[in-house]
């Protein structure tokens, strides 16, 4: 199958055509009091045009930036008040892949601080950050590479020495790397904090599109926050070890995203119909035991 039409979800390997399952390859951060995240807009485009949405308390969800290329895609990460983004969109007549990135405080307008380069790497789909703007640290399976502005991919090396297929930065300057059932804590110098282990259940049935595997973790204050795909779950793990569920899915529902605002937690999951239709958006903040806010639900 053509690459035009693959989107790997972050931290999958799950291939879908776009015309069939237009859900776009991101992520979502916090920022301060904001929560940003990756979609498409409109979010029936089945020609794949980029977004970043943005919501604060007291507002309702609205487009940040939009690309102005189809099969595109943005990938975020922030570092104190900044937003790093990757914009990624797919030259249909080459049948490659070109990136760029941005760099913008909220409110502000983005600004471009490497120029377009063909993505051979499909940089940043598997988590990144970067250590300054001219370099960036990414994770493609089974490595982390680090990539200077300009230059070739050469491999990073943490004390992990097992396949990696995902990284994201979390706080304190520390960052979690995963393979498919083991999550790392580590530092800036690659050593091990923190393991968890056995992630998935492997007696787990009727996962969405036979996949039993974690979408998306995030870390704050000890706690681990995972968007279990397979099991249509968000759950939690605390900093004693025990595992619990915050938030049980139904068909035709599936979890994508997670992300901490403060001590609260953002659970972003999808509407999933496998006729044609685009998948539609469900995104709500959790304050606490049975206080749910809805923030983006369209149907």
């Amino acid at each position: 199958m053509k690459k035009v039409k693959n989107i790997i979800i972050i931290f999958s390997i799950l291939f879908v055509t776009i015309t069939a399952f237009a859900h776009p390859t991101g992520n979502m951060i916090s920022v301060g009091k904001n929560v940003l995240w990756s979609y498409i807009d409109p979010i029936n485009d089945i020609e794949h045009h980029a977004c970043i949405m943005i919501w604060r308390e007291g507002s309702q969800p609205e487009i940040l930036i939009k690309s102005e290329f189809p099969a595109s895609d943005y990938i975020l990460y922030n570092k104190e008040d900044y937003v790093y983004i990757i914009e990624r969109r797919f030259i249909q007549s080459t049948e490659t892949f070109q990136c760029r990135i941005l760099k913008m405080k909220v409110g502000e307008k983005p600004v471009e601080i490497w120029g377009w380069f063909k993505d051979d790497w499909r940089v940043g789909e598997g988590g990144f950050f970067m250590p300054s703007d001219n370099q960036i640290v990414f994770a493609r399976y089974p490595k982390v590479y680090c990539l200077d502005k300009g230059e070739e991919p050469i491999e990073h090396h943490f004390e992990v020495q097992k396949p990696i297929n995902g990284l994201k930065a979390v706080e304190n300057n520390q960052f979690l790397l995963t393979d498919e059932n083991t999550c790392w804590l580590v530092n800036p110098k690659g050593k091990i904090l923190k393991t968890w282990n056995n992630l998935l259940d492997n007696e787990v049935e009727n996962a969405p599109l036979n996949r039993n595997r974690i979408f998306d973790i995030d870390y704050h204050n000890g706690e681990l926050l995972m968007a279990y795909w397979g099991k249509r779950s968000f759950e939690t793990i605390s900093n004693k070890g025990g595992r619990k569920v915050i938030c049980q899915l139904e068909k035709p529902y599936a979890p994508h995203w997670v992300a901490f605002l403060g001590n609260e937690k953002l659970l972003f999951s999808s509407k999933l119909i496998f006729n044609g239709s685009t998948p539609k958006p469900y995104l709500v903040l959790l304050k606490g035991k049975n206080d749910k806010k809805v923030i983006w639900n369209e149907q």
